[in-house]
């Protein structure tokens, strides 16, 4: 396995108990979805050292829109763009390492949703593709708790199926999906396949 994925399954299975939903059926509020990250992002720069940061891609965005320079790209990422236009859509996390970790640049999005919506799914998986890209040599990792392995299979499925982008350098993102506090984290490759 990875170690840049190994260190942050390790930060995450130093996240206390309270820092999860309490209920399996809770609504995840702004609050719960900060405090857990805001634990990930703590308990993550003890293991590594490493910088965090934030940052927020929407399909206005300006490196999204140089991206979007072909008639097919442009229509792509109107079509994601549709996916998300009701939602507040939530930062992706930039882990910059100062260790000896092979891959200089960890980028994580993280969701927490009992409801993973397709469209979501969607822009999120299309911005580790496109962020793994631009970001040569980094490692895009897609943190998803309160959803099963096989539903999130099939959206991995739907997303290939639909044609979205895929990176050159695809073979460095990877899914850890946790059901709940008390399972273990399951690591997939980009294709959805066990790791």
């Amino acid at each position: 396995m990875n170690k840049s994925i190994q260190m942050l399954v390790e930060a995450v299975n130093m996240i206390p108990r309270q820092f999860y939903p309490k209920y399996p059926n809770d609504n995840i509020s702004e609050s719960v979805y900060e405090r857990l990250v805001s634990q990930l992002t703590i308990r993550y720069r003890k293991l590594t050292g490493g910088y965090c940061r934030t940052e927020l891609l929407l399909p206005t965005s300006e490196n999204i829109q140089k991206f979007a320079y072909t008639p097919e790209n442009k229509a792509m990422i109107r079509k994601l763009a549709t996916g998300i236009a009701s939602l507040v859509p939530k930062p992706t996390f930039l882990m910059e390492q100062v260790s000896e970790l092979p891959l200089p640049v960890t980028i994580v999005e993280v969701k927490m949703d009992h409801k993973l919506q397709r469209g979501v799914f969607y822009w999120d998986f299309f911005k580790l593709h496109f962020l793994v890209e631009q970001n040569r040599g980094s490692c895009g990792i897609y943190f998803i708790i309160n959803q099963d392995v096989i539903s999130v299979q099939k959206k991995i499925s739907a997303y290939y199926e639909r044609g979205l982008y895929t990176s050159l350098s695809a073979e460095n993102i990877f899914f850890l999906i946790k059901k709940d506090y008390n399972s273990d984290i399951v690591v997939l490759n980009y294709k959805g396949e066990s790791s």
